[in-house]
């Protein structure tokens, strides 16, 4: 028998299959051991790409705002922001001149235990933090419209400092191309409305968008957004799929940005020999796959490398359940995952509504099977979705559904860029 294992939480889950079975890891390739993280950040910071050193670019009488990603998405955030701390207090500045606001989308707010593990106890204590609110009308300012029509409401706090830091991880992302750069703005810390008419562009429709930006309207607005409010460096992370931070980059807005895109392809390309007939894909484990609405990332990895009629197996250990919004509503409220995605189309975006269009534009390709411990088998069945408490479980389940000539395993999806040709380009009835 093969054994197959994948991240599940902090930990990994594994199953059996025979040994005439076709295994296909899709996975980076590389090791990358030994990194010296803070010579690398350091040697970032001291080399900017088209931009001056941040102690050089800012004044002693700015008003400093450092943008930093929620506990949703992971990264080397501690270290980020104690090496800016360190050139700011360097410089001269001091900690009354210095805020932090959480790009959390339209995700709930941080706890204090979730900022503690991004930014450490010293800088909770010490610092003033702003917990965006994307429906907080009275924290949210309105800048006109950008391209595609998309009104522009972000956090105050852009437009009160002087001086903006965002800071992230570049990593492959299902609509934004990658993530990173000017994604901490938008939809970091965008308004509602915003988010609404932004997440509903005709971004590739039926396929995933990971890796294309060039053409792509979600990552122009957030382009013109974080340009608007005056995004004056960034300090992003890079990481192989294996969650190693193997390079940052600083400076400029566009071309760090541009820069860590390139370094981020070069580990996240993978070639694969051909479709599968099971897909058994994991977000990574922890963070990512904290909830339901947080996983379906996977999903977007999978859907490519899937043959029609496959069988989609979602690992992820959803400790905190589904996820937000009217992610569940949507698809318990349907008879089909055609009728989702028709609803999609009519609605556009609400919070969860692009996530339930998401898992049936799957559904659509073939069953989905969640393997989680702290999910309800009644309550993923009302959702049209499949369910086992562990990964032999679900495989015997897609055993049973289609007879595999060959399984592709995607431990660390949402790092993954399939190099494959383009798939299909409407909903498999």
């Amino acid at each position: 028998m093969k054994k197959i294992t994948v991240p599940y939480g902090k930990e990994h889950v594994s199953a059996f299959v025979p040994e005439e079975v076709k295994v296909q890891y899709i996975d980076y390739k590389g090791t990358d051991i030994g990194l010296d993280e803070e010579k690398m950040l350091f040697d970032a910071m001291d080399k900017p790409i088209g931009s001056p050193k941040l102690e050089d670019l800012v004044s002693l009488d700015d008003k400093v705002l450092i943008v930093v990603n929620d506990h949703t998405r992971p990264g080397p955030n501690k270290l980020i922001v104690q090496e800016i701390l360190k050139r700011l207090r360097n410089k001269g500045l001091d900690k009354g001149q210095i805020k932090f606001v959480i790009a959390t989308g339209s995700h709930r707010g941080s706890s204090r235990t979730e900022l503690i593990d991004i930014l450490g106890e010293d800088v909770v204590d010490d610092f003033e933090i702003i917990m965006h609110d994307c429906k907080d009308d009275k924290n949210l300012v309105y800048l006109g419209e950008s391209i595609y029509n998309v009104p522009i409401y972000v956090n105050k706090a852009l437009t009160e400092c002087t001086f903006c830091i965002s800071t992230g991880l570049i990593a492959p992302h299902h609509s934004a191309g990658f993530s990173g750069g000017r994604k901490s703005i938008v939809p970091g810390l965008a308004g509602f409305e915003t988010l609404k008419i932004h997440h509903s562009l005709p971004i590739r429709p039926y396929e995933p968008a990971m890796g294309f930006i060039y053409g792509n309207p979600f990552h122009e607005v957030a382009v013109e957004v974080a340009k608007k409010v005056n995004v004056k460096f960034i300090v992003n992370a890079v990481q192989n799929p294996h969650k190693q931070n193997i390079a940052f980059v600083t400076g400029d807005l566009i071309e760090a940005h541009r820069k860590g895109v390139d370094i981020c392809k070069g580990v996240s390309e993978v070639s694969i020999e051909e479709k599968a007939d099971i897909v058994i894909t994991s977000p990574g484990g922890y963070p990512r796959d904290t909830n339901l609405y947080q996983a379906q990332k996977a999903l977007s990895v999978a859907e490519l490398i899937g043959k029609p009629g496959c069988v989609f197996i979602l690992v992820a250990e959803c400790k905190d359940g589904i996820g937000e919004g009217v992610f569940k509503d949507w698809l318990v409220e349907s008879d089909s995952p055609e009728e989702v995605i028709e609803r999609f189309k009519r609605e556009g975006y609400d919070v969860g509504s692009n996530k339930a269009f998401m898992y049936a534009r799957a559904m659509c390709k073939g069953r989905i099977i969640v393997v989680s411990r702290c999910l309800n088998g009644e309550e993923l069945n009302e959702m049209m979705l499949g369910w086992a408490q562990d990964l032999q479980d679900a495989l015997d389940m897609a055993f049973r559904i289609k007879e595999p000539n060959i399984i592709s395993v995607l431990p660390n999806a949402v790092n993954i860029i399939p190099k494959i040709i383009k798939g299909d380009d409407k909903c498999e009835k």
